[in-house]
């Protein structure tokens, strides 16, 4: 019972023992020297700037555009229309009234168009002489009471009896006095001038349709 009592006691003293040692602080250490300053960063490059762009191609100067027709009149394609049977003389309307043209600067062309063959056409400016057929063909403005009459008039000259067919069709083209050939010129040329040029050369320098 002795020996029991004896161990109890020791064991009590061994954890006041304790308890004492962990509630007393220890001492601080000795503060340790400085640390060496670091080195400095360094700093980054700046970025080399980029090349300018080059100046773009100027780009080519555009065509001048053809002369235009604002001013130009022109018929489609007119079947011929001559009377039937045979006859000396024959006469078809083209226009029945001019009343806007002027027969002293204004210039009027007429053109009659014969078949070569099912894909092509001859086509001649009138007043048109058909040596074969011994036919004339012309053009005639007719004048009346306050107007005047574009007309296509054909006539033997052999004094035979024809029917007129060797044009198919006909068209008219009238080019006021003034009317410049070119759109960045003011020159201008005479009615006697047009009736000098081809078809092909008067539907060229309008732009007129074929």
């Amino acid at each position: 019972m002795k020996a029991i009592t004896n161990l109890v006691k020791g064991m009590m003293i061994v954890m006041v023992s304790l308890l004492v040692f962990s509630c007393s602080d220890g001492e601080d250490g000795a503060i340790g020297p400085a640390g060496q300053d670091g080195i400095n960063g360094v700093d980054g490059t700046n970025g080399t700037d980029g090349n300018d762009g080059g100046d773009g191609t100027d780009g080519q100067n555009g065509e001048d555009g053809q002369p235009g027709t604002a001013n130009v009149i022109y018929s489609d394609w007119i079947p011929a229309d001559f009377p039937g049977g045979g006859a000396t003389d024959k006469s078809m309307l083209l226009l029945s009234s001019l009343t806007a043209f002027d027969k002293d600067t204004d210039a009027i062309l007429v053109y009659g168009r014969n078949p070569a063959n099912a894909l092509f056409f001859n086509v001649y400016k009138l007043p048109y002489f058909n040596i074969d057929n011994e036919e004339f063909y012309n053009m005639v403005l007719g004048e009346g009471f306050g107007f005047e009459s574009l007309r296509v008039e054909a006539r033997t000259t052999d004094g035979l009896l024809k029917a007129f067919g060797f044009f198919d069709d006909f068209r008219y083209v009238i080019i006021p006095g003034g009317v410049a050939t070119n759109p960045t010129s003011s020159a201008t040329k005479s009615a006697k001038d047009y009736s000098s040029m081809s078809y092909d050369e008067i539907i060229t320098l309008f732009n007129i349709p074929e």
